[in-house]
């Protein structure tokens, strides 16, 4: 009996055994995607792959009771896929005997992500998802590989100057390019340039007359740009961009302005003849233009020496004007310009309507009772001088000047105790400016510089009383 009972449970428990050996083969198979799933949770790790290389491979769990690392061994021994753990929570899975390259493609300065980027192999390309991820199949450690993303420089490099042995960030440095300068020629009419920085230049050599206009007077050119104009609708007193006149910068071959018009602003008092170029600027004047709050005007004259004798005389409604251009040698010329007012001579309609427009409201046209005014003039003149010398081909000197006088005279007759008197009433305004410069050039990069300026503004009002019997 002892015998058979050993026998019986012999057999029972070889029965046993074999049951369980056939329930733990025969243990269902699972998508490999699945069993990825499970093992993140599990390990809390994460896995790198690409989803088409996976998606068909089956195969049994791994034993739940093994470690992470014996799981990826497992998973090496029953897959064609090679695991590799990097900083024990990143497993990436790669088919054996390949080379692949991942990572996260970031801009280099602000860090953030590039959706969308191409990544270029030489067999093989593709793009990385919304968090810069990509993956990429090479054939061989030198393969080249081009990264290239829109507004960024292009990365040219070979497999193995990338970091393999994780999935790292790889950086891209943003392509600045610079524009070439944009000139918009003829703005509003012939010598009219846009500049790039947005200032305006009036070249008067290829300038075309403005309609309404009988010469180039320099002032009244600028109030044709936009956003510049005059609220009492006279010729110098400007405002730009909003802006008060003293608010205003303006300059005459680098010596600044205080006044700027005949006939209390009505006439520039800048010759046109010799003013061959203006600047204007509206907008982000230079630093150097420090009382330019609202805008900058520079005038410059010619700054070419002329070789032949040039004159010009003219005379219109309101003044006669001459200009004259000598040359000094070949090393330097001398220009003089000037301007005289009519009304010593005659007095035509346009010189009354400018003078009956400066004298509306004021004591001119309307003196206190029982007064007379008579004998009312308006005289006006201005002279300009520019001598340029060229000391050598590396050294220059230019000497300015600039003299103006406007002068308003009238009469005034009233009857004081029975006694008739009479008296001159007399406003001069009167302004004389000079610059002297001196430029060395001392290669292509290098200049020196030294102004001299020396200005003199004067306003005086006189009143002379003359007793009569």
């Amino acid at each position: 009996m002892g015998k058979i009972t050993k026998s019986i449970a012999f057999v029972i428990l070889f029965f046993l055994s074999a049951v369980s050996l056939f329930a733990q083969d025969t243990k269902k198979e699972q998508s490999l995607i699945s069993i990825i799933e499970n093992l993140k949770t599990k390990h809390n790790v994460q896995f790198n792959y690409a989803e088409d290389v996976i998606k068909s491979i089956t195969l049994k769990p791994p034993p739940t009771s093994n470690t992470l690392k014996q799981t990826l061994v497992y998973l090496e021994k029953n897959t064609p896929l090679q695991f590799t753990l990097n900083n024990s929570s990143f497993v990436l899975v790669k088919p054996k005997g390949e080379f692949f390259l991942c990572g996260y493609l970031k801009d280099k300065d602000n860090l953030q992500p590039l959706a969308s980027a191409t990544i270029q192999g030489l067999k093989k390309a593709t793009i990385t998802d919304e968090n810069g991820y990509f993956q990429i199949e090479v054939s061989q450690p030198s393969e080249l590989l081009t990264i290239r993303y829109l507004g960024y420089k292009t990365i040219n490099r070979s497999y193995k100057q990338f970091l393999t042995s994780d999935c790292g960030p790889v950086y891209m440095l943003p392509d600045f390019q610079s524009l070439s300068e944009i000139l918009i020629s003829n703005y509003i009419t012939t010598g009219i340039n846009q500049l790039n920085d947005g200032s305006f230049k009036v070249d008067f050599k290829n300038f075309d007359i403005l309609p309404g206009l009988i010469e180039n007077d320099v002032l009244q050119v600028v109030q044709s740009f936009p956003g510049i104009q005059s609220i009492d609708e006279t010729v110098s007193n400007l405002n730009i961009r909003g802006g008060t006149h003293d608010q205003n910068l303006i300059l005459w071959d680098n010596i600044k302005m205080y006044q700027s018009g005949h006939f209390f602003g009505l006439i520039s008092m800048f010759n046109p003849q010799i003013t061959q170029q203006v600047s204007l600027i509206k907008n982000g004047s230079n630093a150097s233009y420090t009382d330019g709050v609202s805008g900058t005007i520079s005038m410059q004259t010619d700054q070419s020496i002329n070789s032949l004798f040039k004159a010009n005389v003219g005379v219109n409604l309101t003044d006669a004007n001459v200009f004259v251009d000598v040359p000094t040698g070949k090393k330097g010329s001398i220009q003089i310009a000037g301007r005289k007012s009519v009304s010593d001579l005659f007095n035509t309609p346009t010189y009354d309507n400018y003078f009956e427009r400066i004298s509306q409201n004021t004591e001119v046209d309307n003196n206190i009772e029982n007064t007379i005014n008579s004998d009312k003039t308006f005289d006006f003149y201005d002279a300009s001088l520019r001598w340029l010398y060229k000391i050598s081909d590396k050294d220059e000197i230019r000497l300015n000047f600039i003299t103006v006088s406007n002068q308003l005279q009238f009469d005034e007759t009233a009857v004081v105790n029975s006694i008739p008197q009479s008296r001159t009433s007399q406003l001069n305004q009167n302004s004389i400016a000079g610059g002297l410069h001196y430029k060395r050039t001392w290669n292509t990069k290098t200049q020196t510089i030294f102004e001299a300026y020396e200005t003199d503004y004067k306003l005086k009002a006189v009143n002379a009383n003359v007793l009569e019997s």
